[in-house]
Order: structure tokens, then C-alpha cells, then sequence
């Protein structure tokens, strides 16, 4: 199913299956092309671009706001919307922390990127994760970062 303008809103604000449950499912089921069916809006993939665009009409900013909030160069920040640029895993971070997003949106922006999602048992995207939830700026993220001796988003 292909996304629309009229249901990009739907597939962002649907409670979605944990992986644990999707899992089951697909372990118990003898058609593989009916589960996907079942689950097509769990199993939707977005671009990046297609994501960051959703994103921007759900929290109703402009790029250059987000741009700036992240802490990016504005041509490269332009650069990432236009899909002209595949940025690294903290650079998406950063537009995270421009948004800002929940940790759950932040993984969805990572897998449409084809990068990681932040994992709990790792120190850093502990600090990240904790900073997201707390709504803090990028700013801030850097400096709890700083502080543990882990590497910071942005690097001078």
C-alpha cells in the first residue's frame, strides 16, 4: 500500500504491534502473503524523505526550524530533506532532537534510513533515549553526553 497524503497521518498515529508480536504471528502462520496482508500498515516502509515530510506536517514546523533546533548546517539540513544527502546515524539523531520526536518515532526515522535503532543497553543511546523523553534540546543531550565521557552529537 502506498502512502498518501490522506493516510500518512493514520500510519503515524496507529498503536503499533510490538516486533515481539509481529513475530508470533508470522511463526504461527502458514501464509506469509496473508500475514502481510493482515499487517500491511505495521510492515509499511517509508522513505526518509516520505517520513521527514509526515513529520513535518505532524508537528507542524518549517525545515529551517528544525534545521536550526538540530544544531546542522542548513544547506546539509536541506540537503537530508531533499534526499540528497544519506545522513549518519547521529546526524538523524540531531533532526530527532529538531523536532523534537518520541523515541518511537526517532527508531521509525532511523529503520527508514536503514541505520539502528537506539538500544537500551547501550550507555550513549541510553543518555539519547532519556533526553528525548525528557524533550531536552540537542544542546542539552550534548552536554548529559559530555558529561558520562561519551562522544557527543555534535562535533566541533
Amino acid at each position: 500500500m502506498a502512502c498518501t497524503e490522506q493516510n500518512y497521518h493514520e500510519v503515524l498515529d496507529i498503536v503499533e504491534k510490538s516486533t515481539e508480536e509481529l513475530l508470533n504471528e508470522l511463526q504461527k502462520t502458514e501464509d506469509v502473503f496473508a500475514f502481510a496482508k493482515e499487517n500491511e500498515m505495521e510492515l509499511e516502509s517509508f522513505s526518509l524523505t516520505e517520513l521527514l515530510e509526515q513529520f513535518l506536517q505532524k508537528y507542524k514546523k518549517q525545515k529551517k526550524e528544525i534545521i536550526r533546533d538540530a544544531g546542522l548546517d542548513m544547506t546539509y539540513g536541506y540537503q537530508i530533506f531533499d534526499g540528497r544527502k544519506n545522513p549518519r546515524r547521529d546526524k538523524l539523531l540531531q533532526l530527532a532532537f529538531g523536532f523534537p520526536l518520541t523515541v518511537e518515532e526517532t527508531n521509525k526515522l532511523f529503520r527508514s534510513a536503514g541505520v539502528s535503532d537506539l538500544y537500551v543497553r547501550c550507555k550513549r543511546d541510553t543518555i539519547c533515549m532519556y533526553c528525548l523523553q525528557q524533550k531536552m534540546t540537542v544542546d542539552e543531550c550534548n552536554a548529559l553526553l559530555y558529561q558520562a565521557g561519551e562522544e557527543t552529537l555534535i562535533q566541533d
